[in-house]
């Protein structure tokens, strides 16, 4: 029989890209968040401003504006927290292009999806988002980019516990409290 080595394809996920910008502030958030054990997350605040119409659940979205902010007109969702962390993962596209970077909350198990947002001019579109119930982004500045060269870990942490930044793209509060909004609007215009 054969003295060969056995080995078997990896259908796991691709490694990230190293020479795609954004892997090297993705891997620093995620060394952040191995070193501090949570996230913090913004605050949630909303407004929706249908018209004086009956719309459907499926309209929703397209009323329905999220802030990470306190603004005039809006109702907060949610106080600002921290996130309890479980695991994460890093998901890249099958060229290995950073997409997302996965954080699942312990005690409920749920995900959010955090996505870095680059300080320059991005031409290409970013990958899309993996399918998970929260989702936020992180913009970068032109000062993370010299943190990076600096002070790599630090900036991490900051990553990871600094609220500044964040901006949620989809929330179930958010979702839901759309969702009574439109109930009102239908129980106001019928049909």
């Amino acid at each position: 029989m054969g003295g060969g080595r056995l080995t078997r394809p990896d259908f796991g996920p691709p490694p990230p890209n190293p020479d795609h910008p954004l892997t090297e502030f993705y891997l620093l958030l995620q060394r952040g968040l191995e070193k501090e054990g949570s996230f913090a997350l913004p605050g949630l605040w909303a407004r929706f401003q249908a018209p004086a119409r009956r719309i459907w659940p499926e309209e929703a979205g397209e009323y329905l504006v999220l802030s990470s902010e306190p603004r005039p007109g809006y109702t907060r969702l949610l106080a600002p927290c921290r996130m309890q962390l479980l695991y994460d993962h890093l998901e890249v596209t099958s060229d290995g292009a950073p997409a997302a970077l996965v954080l699942t909350e312990a005690g409920s198990r749920s995900s959010c999806a955090v996505q870095l947002l680059p300080p320059f001019l991005w031409s290409d579109p970013l990958p899309p988002l993996p399918d998970v119930p929260r989702a936020l982004t992180v913009q970068l500045t032109a000062a993370d980019l010299d943190a990076a060269d600096r002070d790599s870990a630090a900036l991490g942490r900051q990553l990871a516990l600094d609220a500044g930044g964040k901006t949620w793209l989809s929330h179930p509060a958010a979702e839901r409290w759309a969702a009574q909004r439109v109930a009102q609007l239908q129980r106001l215009y019928p049909r």
